[in-house]
């Protein structure tokens, strides 16, 4: 898939597979297609509402999956924070020569977000990928 096929979904809760898409099944898919990463694990159960139960699952995934904070990169996780709340994700991605932050929701649908707009909206923003890479 193609940052444009992603821009082409759905938002929708537990979306898992496209063209049906969730904020976290958005990052894990583009993950995939984009930059050739490991599948990180589904968390299909847990709500997209329930802000405590995404907290718990980013701590693990980060725990889990050798995850370090980074600059934003192509590749990046963008995890939005409110106080200690993990309340959304996105991925960093590179387009038109500049790096976006290719995100899904409710209100919004995918869509291509600046780095700079997107950490507007929330307490903190920290981008974490993969310790291996550079």
């Amino acid at each position: 898939m193609t940052i444009n096929d992603f821009l082409r979904t759905r938002y929708v809760p537990f979306g898992r597979a496209a063209p049906e898409l969730d904020c976290w099944g958005l990052v894990r898919l583009a993950r995939v297609s984009l930059f050739g990463r490991p599948l990180l694990p589904s968390h299909a159960d847990i709500d997209p509402a329930d802000k405590t139960g995404l907290t718990a699952a980013a701590q693990a995934v980060q725990a889990q999956g050798g995850f370090q904070e980074v600059p934003p990169r192509p590749g990046a996780i963008a995890a939005a924070w409110r106080a200690r709340l993990c309340v959304h994700v996105g991925i960093v991605v590179e387009a038109d020569g500049r790096l976006w932050v290719l995100e899904t929701d409710s209100g919004t649908g995918p869509t291509l977000t600046r780095i700079n707009v997107f950490e507007t909206r929330y307490t903190r923003v920290i981008f974490y990928d993969d310790q291996n890479l550079p």
